[in-house]
């Protein structure tokens, strides 16, 4: 509902209550058809690596999607916009899940196909859906409730995430195949129709409608005129270079180079859920302690330590040592999100916060798709072929070897950007504050 006028803290509080058990279904819905289950899923029908690091980086593409998210939300608000696109997308999911029958009736190109359009229409609408996601948390918190209301609902889906992978391992305990991880795509579909019903009850002001209403160049110029404005680009390319180019790859290189069952390779899974589950709520209390800025740095070092980690594999499968990646990419990945909506609502005007998401999103966001879609493809693809004599893991060493090397420099661009004033503070972190 738009109501005129600021909230009142009830209604603040009531949306964040909504908002959070939307966040809740919708980890649940996002493990059963999210990345994890979408690259099982791909790995199931013998799709080339290429195809499989084309879907790590389809989250990111698809963000060329998102203004049409503006168009809507200009007309209906942030809460119906998301409402619409969570819909949509839940309906995409359902032709990720085609693409196993159609496999199964001879027609794998076809199959492929399905996979990868349903996987960009899925990101695509999802990406649309939350345009207006910083600007509606702006509008239903208050500066000193955003750090930890961000950080709590991050945990929230996170836990779901984490019941739901437990779920899903008991189940490809029962059956492993293609057919099964197709039944837990349509599961997580059903679970994210349900979130909508939580979504459209929160409250909001006219302020994001407003802000999407505004002509975009006007605005972008705006957006321009703030000089954290392009560093802040510069280091959400960078940092969605480092996940494209990591967190897929180390699910393939676990998969194709260890030879691990799905059912194993969910356990890792789990490692990475559980890091994320700790950091989300972490996050928000180091980043209000320390700033966001180091945050984000901090976090695209444990990326590069990734790449490093794989680097230096052993030939045989040491649980313990690979549980180390999984464990590092789960907790920076959900740290730098939070750290980039932390930083994004710090230091962004309240009327200018759409044009700004749509741009941040957008242009790094879909860049970097595209980039990591065509270097990681391209980088597989040459790996693959140099060491087709040798042992699968010495590939993906090989992989991450010059992944690593490539993103190096991005530490460089994440300095860049300027520190808040909660950073210059220097205030000292003690560990009883984390907690």
């Amino acid at each position: 509902m738009i109501i005129d006028g600021p909230l009142s803290p009830e209604r603040r509080q009531r949306s964040q209550k909504y908002y959070n058990l939307f966040s809740l279904l919708n980890g649940f819905s996002y493990m059963c058809l999210g990345d994890t289950v979408i690259i099982l899923l791909a790995l199931n029908l013998n799709c080339p690596d290429y195809v499989v690091s084309t879907l790590g980086a389809m989250l990111y593409a698809s963000y060329l999607v998102l203004p049409i998210g503006k168009v809507v939300a200009a007309r209906v608000g942030a809460v119906r916009c998301q409402s619409i696109f969570w819909i949509l997308r839940n309906c995409a999911a359902l032709i990720v899940a085609a693409s196993v029958p159609v496999t199964h009736l001879g027609y794998p190109d076809l199959a492929i196909s399905l996979l990868l359009g349903g996987a960009f229409l899925f990101y695509g609408f999802r990406a649309a859906g939350t345009v207006m996601i910083q600007p509606l948390i702006g509008d239903i918190t208050s500066e000193a409730e955003r750090p930890l209301f961000i950080g709590s609902n991050a945990m929230f889906f996170n836990i779901a995430c984490f019941l739901a992978l437990l779920g899903i391992i008991a189940l490809l305990h029962i059956h492993e195949d293609g057919w099964t991880l197709m039944g837990v795509v349509v599961v997580g579909s059903a679970f994210g129709l349900t979130s909508t019903h939580f979504i459209r009850k929160i409250d909001e002001t006219s302020a994001p409608r407003e802000s999407a209403r505004r002509p975009v160049w006007g605005e972008l110029r705006l957006c321009l005129a703030n000089p954290v404005f392009i560093p802040q680009m510069l280091s959400g390319f960078v940092v969605n270079m480092a996940v494209i180019m990591t967190v897929p790859t180390t699910m393939l290189a676990l998969k194709r180079g260890y030879g691990v069952s799905d059912r194993n390779a969910l356990f890792f899974s789990l490692i990475h859920l559980t890091s994320a589950v700790i950091m989300s709520q972490l996050a928000g209390k180091v980043s209000a302690r320390i700033g966001p800025r180091k945050v984000l740095l901090y976090c695209y070092c444990a990326f590069l330590l990734t790449a490093l980690l794989w680097a230096v594999s052993p030939l045989q499968l040491l649980p313990v040592f690979i549980w180390m990646p999984f464990f590092l990419v789960g907790g920076a990945y959900v740290s730098s999100n939070n750290a980039t909506t932390h930083y994004f609502l710090q230091t962004i005007p309240e009327n200018n916060r759409v044009v700004a998401s749509i741009a941040i999103n957008v242009i790094p966001g879909a860049l970097a798709g595209f980039v990591g879609m065509l270097l990681s493809g391209a980088l597989l693809n040459w790996v693959n072929g140099q060491f087709a004599d040798v042992a699968a893991i010495h590939r993906y060493r090989a992989y991450f070897t010059i992944s690593g090397i490539i993103l190096l420099p991005g530490i460089f661009c994440i300095k860049r950007l300027p520190p808040l004033p909660i950073e210059k503070r220097r205030l000292k972190v003690r560990w009883q504050d984390l907690f």
